[in-house]
């Protein structure tokens, strides 16, 4: 089995986007917890949001492709010529 350049790419980038999230995650819940106000903002709402909305797009972007990649590999392949 071998890995293309491309895989070892979306490894290193998603562990990259992973790890800067769980930056995020830890810095909004560190905030509304030690604030003295009512906790989760709406702007510390909009970021998680966001934050999330941004991965899973990554994530499917990503797997739609390897989906289609695969698909094309098995119809060419299934041709009567």
């Amino acid at each position: 089995m071998t890995t293309g350049g491309r895989d070892v790419v979306a490894v290193v980038l998603a562990v990259g986007i992973a790890t800067a999230l769980n930056l995020i995650v830890g810095a909004v819940l560190w905030d509304a917890i030690r604030s003295e106000g009512p906790g989760l903002s709406e702007n510390a709402t909009q970021i998680l949001t966001g934050a999330f909305g941004g991965i899973l797009g990554v994530l499917g972007a990503y797997i739609g492709f390897k989906a289609g990649a695969r698909a094309g590999q098995t119809a060419e392949g299934d041709s009567d010529d």
